[in-house]
């Protein structure tokens, strides 16, 4: 059964890789179609300085007299796109009022279009992957279920064996905590492209990401080798060797929250 769940961790984690190669390759394409429509809707802003609310016959929001609000998810930019992209392509040829604009800037509205569609494969890509990738981790977690209950018995028939003697127990690869203590939930906080090293993490337990989006856990005080990636609101069952974590933060824009249960301070 650790074989098993062993396979699946590893299968989970290369969906993962897939998924974010494929976020990455779907942004790139997005940059430049990002960039042209920005200048293309202030351009036409200036057309309308009179009347900014035509924009809206664009696809294009206005709040108040003249604020220009673009959505921040990827399906609600590709909508953007396609509803400025037909407007455009509404008029007769030469006689949109962007079309100076396109020729003078040298974009190539179709160009971009073709960006877009190459966008939306590597999104529905990336979401197959992190669907597959769930289905592994929820695969992996019902194995260990039965083995983190058997390891839980064994660890407690240990304990009263070896009731003297802590290092009988750490031979075994559990770790010893003096403490009077209950574990308790700790809540972390994790800055942008920053990481933390937490101690003290009960096997047996999850660690859950609170956060909007995805972490990156290692094992021990380093980030080294292919970590696990948690997504956001995921839980990640902590195996053995895993008291001892480190959690990354890639994120650019969003502070990571993590809740582990750990145990509680020695006297």
């Amino acid at each position: 059964i650790a074989d098993q769940a062993n396979t699946l961790d590893k299968t989970k984690l290369i969906l993962a890789r897939k998924a974010s190669n494929n976020i990455e390759l779907r942004d790139l394409e997005m940059k430049k179609v990002t960039s042209n429509i920005k200048s293309e809707v202030q351009y036409l802003k200036s057309i309308y300085k009179t009347n900014p609310k035509e924009l809206g016959n664009w696809g294009i929001v206005v709040e108040g007299t003249n604020k220009i609000v673009y959505p921040s998810s990827f399906d609600g930019l590709t909508t953007t796109f396609n509803t400025f992209l037909a407007k455009h392509n509404s008029y007769a040829i030469s006689t949109s009022p962007l079309n100076d604009f396109l020729v003078k800037n040298n974009i190539n509205v179709s160009k971009d279009a073709f960006a877009v569609s190459d966008a939306i494969a590597y999104n529905e890509k990336a979401s197959l992957s992190n669907r597959e990738s769930e289905d592994a981790r929820q695969h992996r977690d019902l194995l260990l279920h039965s083995c983190i209950a058997r390891m839980k018995g064994i660890g407690q028939y240990l304990v009263n064996l070896y009731i003297n003697n802590e290092k009988g127990l750490v031979d075994y690869g559990f770790t010893v905590y003096n403490s009077v203590s209950k574990p308790q939930i700790v809540h972390t906080s994790i800055k942008l492209q920053s990481k933390k090293t937490l101690k003290g993490v009960l096997i047996g337990s999850n660690i859950t990401n609170e956060g909007t989006e995805d972490i990156h856990i290692y094992k021990g005080k380093a980030i080294s080798g292919n970590p696990i990636v948690i997504h956001a609101k995921e839980q990640f069952g902590v195996v053995k060797g895993y008291s001892t974590i480190t959690i990354s933060n890639p994120s650019l824009l969003n502070t990571a929250i993590v809740s582990v249960l750990r145990s509680g301070q020695r006297r």
